[in-house]
């Protein structure tokens, strides 16, 4: 949850650095009078508190490694390191949690909201171990769709497994990393003009261009009623 979480922050970050912080730079461009908001500011602590150095998914990474770690030592660091210290950390209440079954051990206050995380089993869900012999017959499976879903799980040798160790969160991180580097390398936002509210191609309703254009910060007369029809669309 943890992880998808962070992928709804980074996602949403993008979203608004494209329809809001590039379409303010497009205000002054066209000088449209303007006072600028960061929207993506809005983010940036809790997407770093995930992912940093030091930060939640990191820390977890890091105490996979120790032999003598458990999910409670996990917690215990996570808890002096960022609890009080931290703006979009929090430690639920023992009024918040009574009753609760499995009671979340800290919060992240997200975009969307505030989320509580119980951090059982995190350390065996996050080294995910997978018997090599298994990773090996997937990748030579006669499916070619299983062998290349597996075709980068090249079993490695005693020596080169503590290099090429990789828990859950790297994993995601990286993948996440790719895919945002993807989205970047694009335009994929466009400003549009909406002509009316119909399905129709051949009528343009002036209140409903006045309301989009002044949405896309174009205009700022006020129209008329009159609905005027328009030549159709071409392809």
């Amino acid at each position: 949850q943890l992880c998808i979480n962070l992928t709804n922050e980074r996602l949403q970050q993008f979203f608004n650095h494209h329809m809001f912080i590039l379409e303010q730079e497009e205000y002054k461009k066209e000088g449209i009078v303007w006072q600028f908001i960061d929207f993506g500011l809005d983010l940036e602590e809790s997407i770093d508190l995930m992912e940093k150095p030091m930060g939640i998914l990191p820390m977890l990474d890091e105490e996979c490694v120790f032999p003598k770690a458990t999910d409670m030592t996990y917690k215990d660091k996570v808890l002096a390191q960022h609890n009080k210290k931290h703006p979009k950390f929090s430690v639920p209440s023992m009024k918040e949690v009574k009753g609760m079954e499995h009671p979340p051990h800290f919060n992240i206050h997200h975009y969307a909201g505030v989320v509580g995380y119980n951090v059982e089993d995190w350390l065996t869900k996050n080294a995910d171990p997978l018997n090599e012999n298994c990773l090996d017959l997937f990748r030579k499976s006669a499916m070619p769709f299983m062998a290349t879903l597996f075709e980068d799980c090249v079993p490695a040798g005693p020596k080169d497994r503590k290099k090429t160790f990789q828990t859950m969160a790297m994993m995601h991180r990286k993948s996440l990393n790719a895919l945002m580097a993807m989205l970047n390398s694009k335009q994929w936002y466009q400003r549009r003009v909406r002509g009316g509210s119909g399905s129709t191609t051949t009528r343009i309703t002036t209140r409903r261009v006045y309301s989009s254009a002044i949405t896309g910060g174009y205009g700022s007369r006020r129209p008329s009623t009159n609905a005027k029809p328009a030549a159709p669309a071409e392809e």
